[in-house]
């Protein structure tokens, strides 16, 4: 590493800035690659297994002949649902997890300059859990925080980083980044019935105000 920041040291000032550029690039590729897209997989994954364990769970229930058989199998499918939905925080757990992920970025060395939750983007079964972030460090730093994001037990994505401010120090290049960190949550029945009802409504409105006419 001292050899190469040497030779870097005698490089012209446009030929290192150039060599910054494309390491930032670089590396801004390969976590898009390494982290974002696995981790909408594993939600699409989680989100499948929740429904295909419910719909199992809601069958067993249903099953009230042999008794010692049903509470067996509903012992069974339900701590596999509670297994599933660990990979997902509940409204409750997302202030802990949110200063985990803080906590993770101080001890990875990173300055946190911002940490300021964004407003939750609803879908169909869950939310996107955003927060903006902008930290200060250097290569060895970011890459130990991803690294330790990507280890978490919950799904945690890294979304829009952007590396910017290079500024050399006395053994590594300090620079700007930031982005989203992005933690998702089930919603809960009510919360699903509540986002269906608009769209129910509608549909219903449109088959009077076709009746009417």
């Amino acid at each position: 590493m001292n050899r190469l920041m040497e030779r870097l040291g005698r490089l012209p000032r446009s030929q290192r800035i150039a060599l910054y550029g494309v390491s930032y690039l670089l590396l801004a590729v390969v976590l898009f690659f390494a982290l974002i897209g696995p981790v909408l997989d594993s939600i699409e994954s989680a989100n499948a297994k929740r429904k295909e364990l419910t719909a199992r769970r809601d069958e067993v229930r249903a099953r009230a002949e042999n008794r010692a058989q049903f509470e067996a199998d509903l012992e069974a499918l339900t701590a596999d649902l509670k297994q599933a939905l660990k990979e997902l925080p509940n409204d409750r757990e997302i202030p802990g997890l949110l200063s985990e992920i803080d906590a993770l970025a101080r001890k990875s060395g990173l300055e946190v300059r911002r940490f300021q939750p964004l407003p939750e983007a609803i879908h169909e079964y869950y939310a996107d859990v955003p927060v903006q972030v902008v930290m200060g460090g250097g290569f060895h730093e970011v890459a130990i925080f991803f690294d330790r994001v990507g280890k978490m037990s919950r799904i945690v994505s890294v979304d829009d980083i952007s590396l910017r401010d290079p500024v050399e120090g006395t053994s590594e290049v300090n620079l700007t980044v930031e982005g989203k960190v992005v933690t998702y949550r089930f919603l809960t029945e009510a919360e699903v019935e509540k986002a269906s009802k608009p769209a129910k409504e509608t549909k219903k409105g449109r088959g009077k105000k076709g009746g009417d006419e």
